[in-house]
């Protein structure tokens, strides 16, 4: 044994001598004499496989280690210039070998022999940025399949992208927005070949991009900066396609750009889902109203059904929509759209849902059948204008409609534990609603003469005013032992008129201290009211009449003052910002109806804020945050008024609710490696929740009068703050491109830990949620005719409830996916998706 080590050893040894390593230096210059910076430089030996890719730094210096002591060809490239080769003899070197300086000539080359991954991503504080290449799209793509083959990013077949874990809200071209940030007009209407770099950016809003201070959660922001030589011209397409069942679909999308103008018109007509538009993001914080209307069957608060049916069932949709874009003056830019949809839905569903109590558990089945024709409208515009060097005005108002007509029933039968039958029936509910919305956001930045010192003011309004109209009808028979014992029939009209305005301010002034640190003062006013005037009338043969104790008038006025301030540093490598903001607030409702309420609650909120930003290099970087917000409860978690819509689920407010206060801790490391292409993307965050708004569910019962035995009538809902609330996510990505991106693997995966709290019958109940997702998948591409995908992704999902362990529940998934492209003569291709789960 002791004489293998000793042979293993010297082996070893031997080997290590016989392979002596070098540091190679070399500098690279123009004509001129001046360093040239990301020149591509490679080192390879005559017989061998091995070659070693760098660049040149900004000075034009370049470094290989580990090179071996023997003849070594080294290649430098630099478009624009005469590619340079030439043999360097390494056999008797030792130690740093430094080369002479080389001289580039000018001349032809396209580095069409030398490929390296240089700046192909670019990573800076809050950006993300990918150069984009021929290579990563064929003609008449679009942008959607750029973004697929970007690494941390993905587009599901809906077209929602998400990037970096988190999807993307918003999209801008050229640093505006384009169709009113709607993510999927862009992605799907724009060509490919027009692209120059796609930069997904943590957005923290046009205030922030002035003075530097960024101020709670950003948003998700996809901008697309197009070719300057693409953006000039007409370009647009016609599609027209059919199915089985009937299925059609047809678009239209037509584009004039000339520089700083853009013309786009585009519209589609179908039966397929397909909507261009996104109207779930109502602008101006006015989607509490707007979405304060949506009925309560189909499962009641808190089921996985709430809000089902918008983008599924079968349904005929019509879109049209106007961008416009133009830089009247150097001072003046306008630029604004108009969007509008119509989509008329039939929605099926087939239900079995479990309703598990602690000594009890209730089945509820249930057949729905839901439709709807909604009408959206949206207009917004933007006036951006440069009074001079020191002064900026940005004017961006906003109009949207809905309409809405649903008609809408449901079938039910509940069983207890054993099976045995509780009750059964049905609702209808025949609605009509409609919203206007109004918004508007000022912006002011003024540069003082002192250098660093910069005011900005922001002032923000927004008025929206909901009028609905249901008719409801409920029928429900009850059971004891099997037998039917009462019939309960509801037949009502209830009308709502809700009125919803806020309005606010929000100042900051920045003085510099020195060259590299400065304080910031900041101050924020809002205030928001909301109005309700509820009125429920039971008809009859006879007619109508008023139910006084389901009917209602009630206000809610939210008032904040935010007072803060931050000290910021910033270094070449790194920099940070520490401070801190105090939010009094003040929470008023009252009810005018019935026995006249009056509820009125002080709270101060303190936010600590801590930001760190540390760039190792353009490729590698580091952030830590820490931030607080607020949000309050809505109207309908206030009113303390019953709602009987939906029979099974009675829901009644509570006035005293406080606002929920979130405290986010989060981490980000992204690295991208410049010679081998690899990609790794990290982001980890923790959230906690004081006074959390959460659901207590009791099961109600009414007595039989002739035998005083209990009959199930169904679940009430309220609300109710408490602690304990938190939020744990990990993501992470990591892509590895080989043979020139002719292969490309993918690893990625997201790990989600949610510590629910909520109460059954008053009592307190931890839920335990995990879900864990892994990814694993490999690009192929062959020339320019074939190119292929596949993967696997498994998820586990796993909940546990310290109430009732008899819920836990542990789901395991495994899909798998596979995408294929095929390109043949006269622009004929042929494609397809498979995924098994």
């Amino acid at each position: 044994m002791k004489i293998f080590i000793t042979l293993f050893a010297f082996f070893i040894f031997t080997g290590a001598s016989a392979q002596k390593m070098l540091s190679v230096k070399g500098t690279v210059k123009n004509e001129d004499g001046k360093g040239m910076g990301k020149a591509s430089v490679s080192l390879h030996y005559s017989g061998l496989k091995d070659t070693l890719k760098t660049i040149t730094n900004d000075k034009g210096n370049y470094t290989f280690n580990n090179v071996l002591t023997r003849k070594a060809i080294v290649t430098i490239s630099y478009i624009g210039y005469k590619k340079f080769v030439d043999t360097y003899d390494f056999t008797n070197a030792s130690g740093e070998e430094i080369n002479n300086e080389v001289i580039m000539t000018p001349g032809d080359n396209l580095l069409e022999t030398v490929t390296i991954e240089s700046a192909k991503i670019q990573i800076k504080e809050d950006t993300v940025s990918y150069k984009i290449d021929s290579t990563m799209f064929r003609k008449n793509d679009n942008v959607e399949e750029v973004l697929k083959k970007l690494p941390g990013v993905e587009v599901d077949k809906d077209g929602k992208v998400t990037a970096q874990g988190k999807e993307v809200t918003k999209v801008k071209v050229n640093g505006k927005e384009f169709f009113g940030g709607d993510v999927k007009t862009a992605t799907r209407q724009l060509n490919a070949d027009m692209v120059d770099k796609i930069q997904i950016v943590d957005d923290y809003g046009d205030q922030s991009a002035f003075t530097g201070v960024k101020d709670g959660d950003p948003t998700k922001t996809l901008n697309i900066q197009l070719k300057k030589d693409k953006n000039k011209g007409y370009f647009g397409n016609v599609t027209a396609g059919g199915g089985t069942e009937k299925r059609y679909l047809t678009s239209l999308n037509l584009n004039r750009f000339n520089n700083s103008q853009q013309i786009s018109v585009t519209g589609n007509l179908n039966n397929t889902n397909a909507s261009l538009f996104d109207f779930s993001r109502i602008p101006g914080g006015m989607g509490a109203i707007a979405g304060g209307m949506v009925r309560s069957f189909g499962g009641g608060a808190g089921s996985p059904f709430a809000g089902f049916g918008n983008s599924d069932g079968v349904g005929v949709t019509k879109t049209l929509g106007f961008n416009y874009r133009d830089d009247i003056s150097p001072k003046l830019t306008l630029y604004g759209s108009y969007s509008f949809s119509e989509k008329n839905n039939t929605v099926l569903n087939d239900i079995n849902q479990q309703n598990i109590q602690r000594d009890s558990v209730l089945t509820n089945q249930q057949k729905t059948n839901d439709y709807s024709i909604t009408d959206n409208h949206r207009f917004n515009f933007n006036v951006e204008y440069k009074i001079d060097s020191f002064n900026y005005i940005k004017f961006s108002p906003g109009i949207t409609y809905r309409k809405l007509r649903d008609s809408y029933r449901s079938d039910f039968t509940y069983f207890d534990t054993k099976g045995g039958l509780l009750n059964q029936g049905f609702n209808t509910d025949n609605n009509f609603s409609s919203t206007p919305n109004f918004t508007g956001t000022l912006l002011y930045n003024h540069r003082f003469h002192k250098k660093g010192r910069t005011l900005s003011l922001n002032l923000n309004a927004g008025q929206s005013s909901t009028e609905a109209n249901d008719d409801i009808f409920n029928t429900t028979l009850f059971y004891r032992n099997g037998l039917p014992v009462v019939n309960s029939i509801i037949n009502q009209n209830v009308t709502q008129e809700n009125d919803n305005h806020n309005y606010g301010i929000s100042a900051s002034f920045n003085e510099q201290l020195s060259k590299k640190r400065a304080l910031e003062f900041n101050y924020a006013y809002n205030k928001r009211f909301i109005g309700n005037h509820k009125e429920t009338f039971d008809v009859n043969t006879t007619g109508k009449q008023m139910v006084d104790s389901l009917s209602n008038i009630y206000e809610n006025i939210y008032t904040t003052n935010r007072f803060g301030v931050n000290f910021r540093t910033t270094e070449k490598k790194y920099n940070y910002s520490i401070g801190m903001a105090v939010q009094p607030a003040t929470i008023e409702s009252n009810s005018f109806s019935g026995a006249k309420l009056k509820f009125k609650q002080n709270i101060v909120n303190y936010f600590p804020v801590v930001r760190l930003a540390y760039n190792f290099s353009k490729s590698k970087s580091f952030n830590l945050n820490y931030n607080g917000s607020t949000n309050q409860p809505t109207y309908q978690q206030l009113q303390p008024i019953y709602d009987f819509s939906n029979r099974q689920n009675i829901v009644i407010g509570n006035p005293d609710l406080r606002p929920e206060f979130t405290n986010t801790f989060s981490m980000r490391f992204n690295n991208f490696d410049f010679i081998s292409g690899n990609v790794f993307f990290s982001n980890i965050s923790a959230s906690f929740v004081k006074d959390k708004i959460v659901n207590n569910v009791s099961i109600l019962y009414k007595t039989d009068p002739l035998t005083n035995n209990k009959l199930f009538i169904g679940q009430e809902t309220r609300y109710l703050n408490t602690d304990g609330y938190y939020n744990l996510n990990a993501f992470y990505t990591y892509s590895k491109p080989i043979k020139n991106r002719k292969y490309v693997f993918n690893y990625g995966g997201t790990v989600n830990y949610n510590n629910n709290i909520s109460f059954v019958d008053n009592q307190r109940n931890k839920g335990r949620n995990w879900i864990v997702s892994q990814r694993l998948s490999m690009d192929y591409k062959l020339k320019k005719w074939f190119e292929t995908s596949g993967g696997a992704n498994f998820t586990l999902n796993d909940n546990t409830s310290s109430l009732t362990p008899s819920a836990n529940s542990s789901i395991k998934v495994i899909s798998l996916t596979q995408s294929s492209r095929m390109f043949f003569k006269n622009d004929f291709n042929f494609s397809y998706d498979l995924e098994k789960t």
